[in-house]
């Protein structure tokens, strides 16, 4: 295939495999094996020869398959132990090598260049198809003759001080390469302010600036400096936003990425603390996909709405290292701040708005440009046998603002290793019962951009074919609890999976990684946030979705971000000290990839639906405990909500039931179950989307109003409650917003009663 520069045509080039896929015809419904073909050029072959040279390949294949599928209360079959045993830290480690030897951010000659090697290397190892999909987007780049800056200057306009816009390399270290970017937050607009008043506002959150405006320090038309953590950075310059600040400036404070800081601690590379010259880079924008496109893949002949228009931050913002915040914040004045909103360095830390010397100003200047650019998805398959129209995704992003050893390339680098594994085996004979997608998905950095322009594109195929999405980001912050993130469906294959996988230090006493994990803390949480490419597929269509890492310990560290995040001293050697020997990375990777084959394998999905019982009843309780008090106050009932989860877990027993009274379960039986089982959780998306946030549209997963990190059960349910009980000396608007309490509850009923419906017996209507 050329190189996938070349546009789309007006049908041919449009996506090969999944134009290939969308006219496949289910063999179980056909009773009869019909593979799929890769082009449209093949595709309506019927020629004798091209038959019959497909009918003696499925012949062999067949006759010297040497796997056993699964059976029983077997999952992965012959072939999950031959997968485990294949994978090696050493090729895990040998891709990071390669993925960090430049800079790969999306829309450059280095980011084509990487696609295009994923692209020949795994067509070289031997998955069925792999193509590169392009999509035009607009990306914001900082203007390397101007690199954005913080300026101080004195009552005469003298300059004081000026912020660096680069981190050095250490002594001995060569020049970074021209691939790394100036630091810089995308997606700020250009501008330059400058102001005689800066006000510290903590991490920017929303209470953050209540409680300055509540003390008399109003935030409109100054310039506000913020510490990095707790909540997504976007979320921050959305908060200055709705409290009409007219730039802001973003740190990384000592507490949070360096608290040995000021007692003489040693920071990278002995360590894996942050050097105070470090600045962490990152996108602002909290709506997801390209913003001219919204709703709209970003392809060919695509409307675009104005600038004007676009969903994105409208004040300049900019980012600097601690060492520098340290001379903004000690030159301010005003009260000083609370004692929980001081950071880690030695100095009086102060809410201003004056500065501590009469006339100085604090200059802002961003000169960022915004430009559209093409970025390119690498999309793998390996076709399935019997239900090739029946996708399971492995997902990870490839774009990376600097060297990116952790973020994403610890993952990317174990993705690369699983695509060796399944098209070695692949090779062999061994064909999955369904299709699995290798997705490196481009420009997530930006705003996932590469998977939303995708499930954009492929939205009413997805819909009714995507099985689940499995997503790595990271695969090692640190090395001391695993964190697992996953909607209900997919709770039973992690567990299963993890039973599988060799523990990553078996001297410790734990056989399993199952065993290891059960240690730790042996949950898995719903709390999947807006923090990798996983979101738009639970958010905009419901496919059951999972994301997981090797993190530190919550009771150890509390962090928010790690300490090297997106700044240039996260290279290579940073992860060789987390994971020196790569058995971390291993381990994840065996996990991840035994999910998937657990998932394409079976005759029945292993999918417990008594997984999404508990977690119907754990978001019942939950909106019990906080709000059910006052709602009762607002003459609200959560009765029909009640009544709603009761009927949904006694139509779910009795599917359960059913299903393990089967004996043996025809392919067209096994059909139906597993569609039942699959677009459960679909019945989540209400098309109307939430109320104030309409582009996500899962009334039960999402992620918190002021914190797209944060995820959150029923979020149309708390950001009308958040917008209720806010309201005060305003009737006729208060009765308002308590009237979208009502519905919003009531559009939650709604789709669990659908899910019900879902679940029912097909004999039934």
């Amino acid at each position: 295939m050329d190189k996938a520069i070349k546009k789309r045509n007006s049908f041919g080039n449009y996506g090969r495999i999944f134009v290939s896929l969308v006219i496949g015809i289910s063999p179980l419904l056909l009773g009869t094996v019909m593979d799929l073909s890769f082009g449209l050029d093949q595709m309506f072959d019927t020629s004798s020869a091209y038959r019959k040279e497909k009918s003696i390949a499925q012949h062999e294949t067949t006759a010297k398959d040497p796997w056993i599928k699964p059976s029983g209360e077997d999952l992965f079959g012959s072939v999950g132990p031959e997968i485990i045993q294949q994978m090696s830290a050493k090729n895990i480690e040998e891709n990071l090598r390669y993925l960090t030897s430049n800079g790969h951010m999306a829309g450059t000659a280095q980011d084509l260049e990487q696609a295009e090697h994923m692209q020949s290397l795994w067509n070289q190892q031997g998955l069925d198809e792999v193509f590169l999909q392009p999509y035009d987007v607009q990306l914001s780049f900082p203007d390397g003759r101007k690199p954005n800056k913080i300026y101080l200057l004195d009552e005469e306009g003298a300059l004081k001080f000026t912020s660096a816009f680069m981190e050095e390399p250490f002594e001995g270290e060569e020049p970074y390469p021209e691939s790394i970017p100036a630091a810089f937050l995308a997606h700020a607009p250009s501008g330059t302010i400058t102001r005689k008043e800066l006000v510290y506002v903590n991490y920017g959150a929303f209470e953050d600036y209540e409680y300055l405006e509540k003390i008399g320090i109003s935030i409109k038309d100054r310039l506000v400096i913020a510490r990095f953590g707790k909540i997504f950075r976007g979320d921050k310059i959305q908060n200055a936003e709705r409290f009409n600040a007219a730039g802001v400036i973003l740190y990384t404070d000592p507490s949070d990425y360096h608290p040995e800081f000021e007692s003489g601690g040693l920071a990278y590379p002995h360590s894996f603390w942050l050097p105070s010259k470090g600045i962490q880079r990152g996108s602002i924008s909290w709506v997801d996909g390209d913003p001219t496109t919204p709703l709209y893949p970003a392809i060919a002949g695509a409307y675009r709405v104005p600038e004007n228009m676009t969903n994105t931050p409208r004040i300049p913002a900019h980012c600097i290292s601690y060492i520098d915040a340290r001379k903004l914040l000690t030159n301010m004045g005003g009260p000083d701040a609370p004692e929980h909103w001081k950071g880690g360095m030695h100095i009086t830390y102060r809410l201003g708005p004056r500065l501590a010397r009469e006339g100085w100003q604090v200059k802002l200047e961003v000169n960022n440009i915004k430009q559209i650019k093409t970025t390119h998805n690498v999309i793998g398959l390996i076709r399935g046998s019997e239900e090739p129209d029946r996708y399971v995704f492995l997902g990870n992003h490839r774009d990376s603002w600097v060297f990116g050893s952790v973020d994403p390339y610890s993952a990317t680098a174990v993705q690369m290793e699983i695509a060796r594994v399944l098209g070695n085996i692949h090779k062999r004979g061994w064909r999955p019962r369904r299709s699995i997608i290798i997705g490196s998905w481009a420009a997530a950095e930006y705003g996932f951009y590469g998977i939303n322009e995708f499930m954009e594109e492929y939205f009413k195929l997805l819909e009714s074919r995507a099985i689940a999405n499995i997503n790595m980001d990271i695969a090692v912050i640190y090395s001391s609890n695993l964190i697992l993130s996953a909607t209900p469906l997919l709770h039973n294959i992690i567990k299963e999976a993890a039973k599988l996988v060799p523990s990553p230090e078996e001297s410790q006493g734990h056989s399993t990684l199952y065993d290891l994990w059960k240690k730790q803390n042996g949950s898995i949480d719903y709390n999947l946030g807006s923090i990798s490419d996983h979101a738009p597929f639970y958010q905009r269509l419901g496919i059951p979705s999972a994301y997981m890492v090797w993190s530190v310990n919550p009771e150890e560290y509390n962090w928010s971000d790690y300490p090297l995040y997106h700044t240039t001293y996260e290279n290579f050697e940073a992860m060789k000290y987390l994971d020196p020997e790569f058995h971390y990375h291993l381990a994840i990777g065996r996990l991840w990839v035994m999910m998937a084959l657990g998932l394409v394998d079976n005759k029945v999905l292993p999918m417990n639906p008594h997984d999404e019982v508990v977690m119907q009843q754990v978001l019942l309780k939950s909106l019990e405990e906080k709000y059910e008090k006052v709602m009762e106050k607002n003459g609200i009932t959560l009765k029909h909500l009640e009544d709603a989860v009761k009927r949904f877990a006694e139509v779910t027993e009795l599917f359960v039931q059913n299903m393990e009274s089967l004996d043996q379960i025809s392919p067209l039986t096994a059909r139906q179950l597993n569609d039942q089982l699959m677009q459960l959780e679909k019945c989540y998306i209400d098309a109307e989307g939430l109320k104030q946030r309409p582009h996500m549209k899962n009334v039960v997963f999402g992620t918190d109003n002021f914190n797209q990190y944060g995820g959150i059960l029923a979020p149309g349910i708390h950001d009308a409650m958040w917008s209720a009980s806010s309201c005060v000396n305003n009737t006729t608007e208060c009765h308002k917003q308590w009237e979208d309490v009502k519905q919003q509850l009531s559009v939650l009923v709604y789709v669990i009663n659908s899910a019900t419906l879902m679940m029912k017996d097909v004999n039934t209507f």
